[in-house]
């Protein structure tokens, strides 16, 4: 019998704390002026264990990013499955309701701004791998073959888009996003 992964709980524990205080930094002053000093001593965890646990200033912003994409993700799950009999109502729903995470959350907010921090906007925009490819591996995986890959994808880049470039309600991105997926 083996007991809980008591190390491996603390070291989960130990990272949500590194990048809790990491979205704190960012959403208050922006990713230019977030320090790897700081952090650690905001977070009470030592720098030599920062750098460990997550290496350098640009892997702890592909942390961030990661841990917000899986929480927009949980949301699209959500929405899925609310919709247990209409994959296309369960895309809609996720859609909204990853549009109306995306309103509030502090990381993108900050991303956003003007002024705003291009290292982390390039891992939003640019590398695909950090959110694009993650975001729809997920749903991938949660809708199964009831959906083709193309149209996860197509559905992942609008929302993505009306994210990052709101330029209507929620209620009309859905709506478009919904008419691209049918």
């Amino acid at each position: 019998m083996s007991g809980p992964a008591f190390y491996d709980e603390l070291r989960a524990i130990r990272l949500e704390r590194i990048l809790d205080t990491a979205v704190a930094i960012i959403t208050e002053n922006g990713w230019d002026r977030l320090s790897m000093t700081r952090v650690a001593q905001l977070s009470g965890v030592p720098r030599q264990s920062l750098y460990k646990e997550v290496g350098t200033k640009s892997e702890l912003g592909e942390a961030v990013v990661s841990r917000e994409v899986e929480r927009f993700v949980a949301r699209v799950r959500e929405g899925i499955a609310v919709h247990p009999d209409s994959i296309t109502d369960g895309l809609g729903t996720a859609a909204r309701y990853a549009l109306e995470y995306g309103q509030t959350n502090a990381v993108l907010t900050a991303v956003l701004r003007p002024g705003h921090d291009p290292e982390l906007l390039a891992l939003l925009t640019v590398r695909p791998e950090a959110v694009l490819t993650q975001a729809t591996s997920a749903i991938s995986a949660t809708v199964g073959d009831r959906v083709s890959a193309g149209t996860v994808d197509t559905m992942v880049r609008l929302t993505l888009s009306h994210l990052l470039q709101p330029t209507v309600t929620i209620d009309e991105a859905v709506d478009r996003i919904m008419r691209a997926v049918h």
